[in-house]
């Protein structure tokens, strides 16, 4: 009897397996498991395999009970097994520990051919999916889009979870990465060339976190944000700007004032001396070549900004991703409250980082009763809508205005780290000249007497 020859409700029912002859091996299925039988935890940790990888139901009735006797501890007892199917199978149960096939040294090669053709099958429902989701005329076509490519990818990401190992077996890598630290030839993090912040971020921002940076409208979140995103790109670290509150152009304006230190006021209406001409052509020039990938959408879901970032992972080999801002994001569609749609965001974006293995670094307000309060430092409680951010991100830096500066002077703004999970927190000064949009460290204490700031008051272009 062969795995061909099994009754309807075993080849066909349990788990209702589609038949698909071209996506399975009922050999490669039946050696493997055969060896599992014969030679018990050692077959079973040479395959690395679930039930679901099997396509015949009764090998995967036969994974599952030779699984819970592994994993139980116990001796893999064939007769355990056949209790857990019906005696009319039990002779091909019989024949595969039997069979030449069940070989200990060739599980490897058997559990790879089932594993591929389990893959197999999964793309073959993704794309079914897919066609499910292209018909689907109530969702934006960019939703389908990244819903979608987040369904083929999950195909090849469901293959790529490594097994748990003894923390003893990175021993080697960390001793190897702390020499090459103390060598210099590593960065612990990635350089905002802000001395004091990169002080308190043990070197930088670096992969898998999430940046929350936080402030009041007009005191300079995208402004700084973009910064950080410029300095890696000149750094040769490719960086991504999405902006859902300012177009491209008006990103490219920024970072030319920026890199040229040429006034943004004249960037917009036109009127430039010779001089500015000149810093205008140096600094479009800073700009060829540069790893800096902008991208301005409105109201963008956590499926378009994740759908984006792979894209340039996979095209540049992005590690820095600046998201302008939280509050403009858009949730799933689903109808839960406005809380818990950020919720899935900020843990979404996480998640992302993670994955993906690069720094977000996402925008988010304030909520005014920073402004009610005598000391304009901002709280974690003074996150606006989510509460989530708390708990999902890694570091949290909060921006303020000190002190307005005069005519053809940079203002003082307080920086302050919040929460840091690989390093300390703490505040810093840092100066902010608008016509430039620049920012650097201050050296005046945020201690001294703060001049009151009304709205209206300070440089318009401080977002």
């Amino acid at each position: 009897m062969s795995a061909f020859d099994l009754p309807d409700d075993l080849a066909c029912g349990l788990d209702a397996a589609p038949a698909e002859p071209r996506h399975y091996s009922a050999n490669a299925e039946g050696a493997v498991i055969g060896a599992v039988l014969s030679y018990g935890p050692a077959a079973y940790d040479a395959a690395g395999l679930q039930a679901a990888d099997f396509f015949l139901p009764l090998h995967r009735v036969l994974w599952r009970a030779a699984e819970a006797l592994v994993l139980a501890g116990k001796h893999v007892d064939v007769v355990a097994v056949l209790e857990s199917v019906d005696a009319e199978h039990w002779p091909y149960v019989h024949d595969l520990t039997g069979s030449g096939l069940a070989g200990l040294r060739a599980v490897p090669g058997h559990a790879q051919t089932v594993a591929a053709h389990a893959k197999a099958r999964a793309l073959c429902a993704a794309a079914r999916d897919v066609v499910g989701i292209a018909d689907d005329d109530s969702a934006p076509v960019e939703q389908r889009v990244a819903q979608s490519v987040a369904l083929l990818e999950a195909v090849v990401d469901d293959r790529t979870q490594a097994d748990a190992l003894p923390v003893a077996d990175f021993a080697a890598a960390f001793i190897d990465r702390l020499q090459a630290l103390a060598d210099g030839s590593v960065q612990p993090g990635r350089p905002t060339q802000i001395p004091t912040l990169d002080r308190l971020l043990s070197g930088g921002l670096r992969d898998g976190q999430l940046v929350i940076v936080a402030a009041r409208p007009s005191v300079g979140k995208s402004s700084f944000a973009q910064q950080l995103a410029l300095t890696h790109a000149r750094d040769g670290i490719p960086a991504a700007f999405f902006g859902m509150e300012m177009t491209s152009q008006e990103l490219t304006a920024r970072a030319v004032a920026n890199l040229g230190r040429v006034g943004l006021s004249g960037l917009k209406t036109g009127r430039l001396s010779d001089d500015d001409w000149s810093r205008v052509s140096e600094g479009v020039e800073c700009l060829r070549g540069l790893g800096l990938y902008l991208y301005d959408r409105p109201a963008m879901t956590l499926q378009d900004v994740a759908a984006k970032a792979r894209r340039l992972v996979r095209r540049y080999g992005l590690k820095t991703l600046a998201v302008d801002y939280l509050q403009l994001m858009k949730g799933t569609g689903s109808k839960a409250d406005r809380r818990t749609e950020l919720e899935e965001v900020t843990r979404g974006l996480k998640q992302l980082a993670k994955q993906l293995g690069i720094t977000v670094v996402l925008l988010s307000q304030l909520n005014r009763e920073v402004e009610k309060r005598s000391n304009p430092r901002p709280v974690m409680s003074d996150l606006k809508e989510c509460g989530a951010i708390e708990e999902d991100a890694d570091v949290i830096i909060a921006l303020w205005t000190h002190r307005k500066g005069g005519e053809g002077e940079s203002d003082v703004k307080g920086c302050t780290v919040l929460k840091n999970r690989d390093g300390q927190t703490g505040e810093l000064a840092l100066h902010f000249h608008g016509p430039h949009q620049h920012w650097t460290e201050s050296t005046e204490s945020l201690t001294s007497p703060v001049r009151a700031v009304r709205g209206g008051y300070g440089y318009a272009e401080e977002l």
